[in-house]
């Protein structure tokens, strides 16, 4: 009864709250008169035309003829609006009729884009850009602006990350390579550095062709990512906005598995009956049926017993641990509800000489798993003057501090998760001491970490980055059309790294001492980019606008480790390095790399309906030989208006523009390390050194051999197509179709070398290529009803891309292979397929008989009723390696992102959904919880629906081979693990409401808005891993591309609620 009236007593305060807000949004009305009027364009009159009387909820709409009539007092001003056309403010004064005419609104055509080293009116773009503007990234749920970008724009994939603060994998236009396929990112001209927090961004511009990306030269065959950071107006008033967000971050992703130690037991007897095993184990006896000991001894143990004796409990030699008879959930136990908090301030303005934006931003977020968190504070200040009328000066300055703490590992086949999968429901968190409990009971089950304690010990470790990006420039015009620039752009990254490891006594393996690790790195680029710009519009249509530049860029980078072993307390204050007792190691490392270029691009359209772009660029590089330092990428792209012809003028009501486009063009990719051109050496203490000549056999110190290198790598070469046209329809659908192809040339491959050369890393050599194509769509539409009282925009992105390697070497046999993860290898590669695809076994079914398994071809003492019918591709009448085949893809069929918005009033609903469909994960998780690898929570399928379970019917109806402790054959890469990871997901939710203006003016405010958001709450899939969406970083933080899609423990992506609050001074 009380939560009844608890729940109405919130019903009736959030409906109080509700139509009291709305009420607040009733006028009074002035001294009024009726003002009658037509409203039309240069065709004639518009019907459906919304007047509204500005400040009020007063409007009309225009007839059939377009005529209307309105009530309005002399102060009063009508806003003119219809979809399509510009929006006009008319002031009454003491009129009583007024015609209107509206003009076609151009404000899509007439926005400004940023392109590489200018800007470009969107209306004449011949290249393929996609934009996402600082609208749609406020209302993203997002620490990182690499995860904004999922759905947002047509021709780009991501996989977002799931690590507090973590960044997502953006690939542009599939992969061009089997090398770094990551973007070029240029935040304010400052090409490499970090993208800023999404609060501080007003644009991002992705550029996708050759085109576009042309001008970036060796660095732009991956797509080039511009980021452009919020800047001041000039002539305007001191500003101030805050917005504070806060909430809670969560998970429900949970494995079909059991934890009930009565089902486990009976899952072992089925497995020892079915191998004809005595059916006995030290935690459940030998009976007929399992009965769980009350303590996991060896031999058992009853509360009682002088084995169970505290006295005699010692958490090194002798732990007591009491069975959990409930079963331990290990997910859960690790999981937690973490704070979400999300502070901006910003302060804007100018004069009519300079502009200024400052802003601050605090964010704290605290991982789904118990003591994970990222915590980051940024400062900007962007600063533009005139104080000449010939000079522009500035500069772009913004400095961050990030800390992540706890367990931070990517999707490795040793991280956390797996662990969950290994660790027995049997053991409880904690043993009757207190201290974490885990395998050193005995007993043959799972001797990992305690994953609780795990993470518990790891609460201390720490990764604190400390980053300053900026830039200064000036320009120059000595004469009208003619400027002259300067940019000096920087960036500053160090890293400091503090990783403890205490003693895991609950391990018979545990670590039994304390360690410390420590890691610093600094790294820093830096580019000097000079242009000379000149535009000039001759005879009133012929607009031109050419660009020469030259640029020199530098990065270094170093790196730093030490470690010891053996310290005599783990008090935080004490572990210092020097402290160690023992094993004093140390390592570093460092290199530095620079470019210099030059480059030029001359646009030239006619009437704004013809127009040409052609773009060059040369690089010189030290990554490379002295015989292949520099490179030359061009481009060239055209565009037509077609709907300004005049074979077009009627058809503006259906047909409001039309343009068609097409480009080609060459980038280049030097990702390919810092050093591949030349023989490197190193000295390892750790390694043995004799005398060259040989008559000294004593120890000395001494070089090594550390890579070959290949004088005559050259670059790897992108060659891209593009066909696309954009229109708009009725005034209200905007449509961009582009098709495109890229063709990879000179792939860098590592070359097999003679064993005779040592243990050396071998050279790559220019030799491989590969192809894409594809089609990327966006479209919009946006419309509004009862005088704009509802407003509507729908947006959305398509994206689909073949991949295929064309060839690998000069081998035709030649392929490459992923990493080995507990012996299995996943992926391969070679030409005619996918970089990469799944490969191993085809599983046809379950063996039913002992006949049907005499008659399938021969696999050792393996076909036998209930197991796997694996086939025989080679058709050799034998199961071998041989056998193995192509039997998935990472890559999915076509990702599309869709975004609603919808305004009533002042209150406001927003969704983004994203799917990618098509594509195939290997679920190398199924290893432990599907056929039983180690002893943990397997699945429930493993006991109900496996060959001879006794809860099954009919053995054809089984969905796993028998349950066996001897798996083997089960554990082999094969269909078994490939599954449709094909998803939707609802990525945010954000209902609002707008406070009128009229009601919050007094209190010095000029927007308030109070909204409810939720993050990442529903996903639609078939996939039976945690989540659909697999990282390919490792533990490392490097993408490893060739195992793309194999999920060996990928931190599922995280929902979040949250309440937020935006507010303009």
């Amino acid at each position: 009864m009380k939560k009844k009236n608890v729940k109405q007593t919130l019903l009736k305060v959030f409906w109080g709250m509700f139509f009291g807000m709305l009420l607040c949004t009733v006028q009074a009305y002035a001294q009024e008169q009726t003002v009658v009027g037509t409203v039309a364009d240069e065709q004639g009159p518009i019907p459906g035309a919304n007047i509204l009387v500005k400040g009020t909820s007063r409007g009309v709409t225009t007839d059939f003829d377009g005529n209307f009539s309105i009530q309005a007092s002399p102060d009063d001003v009508l806003v003119v609006s219809y979809i399509g056309y510009a929006t006009q403010n008319i002031t009454v004064g003491n009129r009583t009729s007024i015609d209107i005419r509206l003009q076609a609104d151009q404000q899509q055509l007439e926005e400004v884009v940023v392109i590489g080293y200018g800007t470009r009116r969107k209306g004449s773009l011949t290249s393929a850009v996609a934009t996402v503007d600082n609208n749609y990234l406020e209302q993203q749920p997002v620490s990182n602006v690499s995860k904004a970008l999922q759905g947002s724009a047509s021709g780009v994939t991501t996989i977002s990350a799931s690590t507090p603060g973590g960044d997502a994998e953006v690939r542009i236009r599939g992969m061009g390579t089997i090398n770094n396929n990551g973007p070029l990112w240029v935040v304010d001209g400052v090409q490499g550095a970090p993208s800023p927090p999404p609060g501080q961004i007003e644009s991002i511009q992705v550029l996708k062709d050759a085109s576009s990306t042309a001008i970036y030269g060796a660095r732009g065959a991956n797509g080039v990512i511009l980021v452009t950071t919020k800047s001041g107006r000039k002539n305007q008033a001191v500003q101030i906005d805050m917005s504070v967000k806060t909430g809670m971050s969560f998970s429900t992703a949970k494995y079909d598995i059991m934890t009930d130690p009565q089902l486990l037991g009976e899952l072992m007897w089925l497995e020892l009956g079915n191998d004809g095993l005595p059916q006995a184990h030290t935690h459940y006896g030998n009976g007929a049926v399992p009965v769980l000991n009350e303590y996991l001894f060896p031999n058992g143990g009853v509360s009682g017993s002088a084995n169970v004796n505290m006295a005699l409990y010692d958490q090194q030699s002798y732990p007591i641990t009491k069975a959990n008879a409930q079963g331990t959930d290990w997910l859960d136990e690790i999981y937690q509800h973490g704070l979400l908090q999300d502070y901006n301030l910003s302060v804007t303005g100018g004069s009519e000489k300079t502009s200024y934006s400052f802003q601050g931003g605090f964010l704290e977020e605290n991982g789904i798993l118990k003591n994970t968190s990222f915590n980051r504070i940024s400062f900007r200040s962007n600063v533009d003057s005139r104080p000449l009328e010939w000079l522009n000066i500035g500069q772009r300055l913004g400095v961050t501090y990030g800390e992540t703490k706890g367990w931070g590992g990517n999707n490795s086949h040793n991280n956390l998760f797996n662990q969950i999968y290994l660790a027995s429901p049997l053991i409880p968190v904690r043993d009757e001491a207190g201290n974490w409990a885990g395998g050193v009971v005995g007993g043959s089950i799972y001797d990992g970490p305690n994953p609780v304690g795990y993470l518990d010990r790891l609460k201390n470790n720490y990764n604190k980055k400390y980053n300053i990006t900026g830039n200064i420039y000036a320009a120059v015009e000595p004469i009208g059309n003619l400027t002259i620039k300067t940019l000096l752009g920087y960036d500053v990254q160090l890293l400091n790294g503090f990783s403890p490891t205490f003693a895991a006594w609950e391990q018979t393996n545990g670590a039994r001492g304390t360690t410390l690790y420590e890691n610093s790195s600094n790294a820093s680029r830096w580019n000097w980019t000079n242009t000379v710009n000149y535009k000039k519009t001759f005879a009133e249509d012929h607009n031109l606008d050419v660009l020469v530049g030259i640029e020199a860029s530098k990065q270094t980078y170093r790196y730093m480790s030490a470690s010891r072993q053996d310290y005599f307390s783990d008090d935080l204050n004490f572990l210092v390095l020097d402290a160690g007792a023992s094993n004093q190691l140390n390592n570093g490392s460092g290199y530095a790399s620079s470019l210099f270029s030059f480059f030029s691009r001359l646009n030239y359209d006619y009437a704004q309906k013809y127009m040409v772009d052609l773009t060059v660029r040369r690089d010189g590089s030290s990554r490379f030989g002295e015989s292949n330092r520099y490179g030359v990428f061009p481009a060239a792209s055209v565009g037509w208006v077609v709907s300004k012809e005049n074979f077009l003028s009627g058809a503006e009501d259906w047909l409001s523009y039309f343009k068609l486009r097409a480009s080609w063009g060459q980038s280049g990719n030097d990702q390919i390390g810092n050093y591949n051109s030349y023989t490197t050496f190193g000295s390892n203490p750790g390694a043995s050194f004799y005398a060259i000549s040989g008559s000294d056999n004593n120890i000395t110190l001494g070089y090594e051999s550390l890579n070959l290198g290949n004088p005559d790598a050259k670059w790897e070469t992108t060659t891209s197509t593009n066909i696309a046209f954009d229109a708009t329809f009725f005034r209200k659908f905007d449509l961009s179709v582009d098709f495109w192809k890229k063709d990879t040339e000179d792939m860098l491959f590592p070359v097999a070398i003679p064993q005779v050369a040592g243990d050396v890393v071998e050279p790559s050599v220019n030799i491989g290529s590969m192809s894409n194509k594809g089609v990327d769509i966006s479209l919009s539409y946006r419309t509004s009803a009862w005088d704009d009282w509802f407003k509507l925009n729908v947006s959305g992105t398509f994206t689909a891309y073949k991949n295929e390697v064309t060839k690998l070497s000069n081998n035709e046999n030649e392929f490459l292979q992923g990493f080995p993860t507990r012996q299995q290898i996943y992926t391969r590669t070679e030409a005619g397929h996918s970089f990469p695809e799944y490969y191993g076994y085809v599983v046809d079914g379950i063996f039913q008989t002992q006949a049907e398994a005499d008659a399938h071809a021969v696999n050792g003492d393996y076909n036998q009723p209930g197991n796997l019918i694996i086939r025989d591709v080679d058709g050799d009448g034998e199961i071998t390696p041989d056998d193995r085949t192509y039997i998935g893809n990472p890559h999915p069929d076509f990702t599309t992102g869709l975004r609603l918005g919808m305004e009533f009033g002042n209150v406001d609903f927003s969704a983004t959904l994203y799917a990618s469909v098509g594509n195939d994960l290997a679920n190398y998780t199924n290893r432990f919880i599907r056929y039983g690898l180690f002893t943990g929570p397997n699945s429930e399928d493993r006991l109900y629906r496996s060959w001879g379970s006794p809860y099954l019917a009919d053995n054809n109806d089984a969905i796993l081979p028998k349950a066996s402790t001897s798996t083997s054959f089960e554990q082999n890469a094969s269909t078994e693990y490939i599954e449709d990871g094909s998803f939707l997901r609802v990525q945010n939710l954000q209902l609002g409401y707008t406070f009128p203006e009229k009601l919050v003016e007094d209190l010095h405010i000029k927007h308030l808005k109070l909204y409810v958001q939720g993050a990442n709450l529903f996903t639609f899939t078939k996939y039976s891993g945690l989540d659909p969406e697999i990282t390919a970083k490792r533990e490392n933080g490097v993408a490893q591309e060739i195992d793309r899609g194999v999920d060996v423990g990928t931190w599922p992506i995280a929902k979040q609620i949250m309440l937020g609050l935006n507010i303009s001074l």
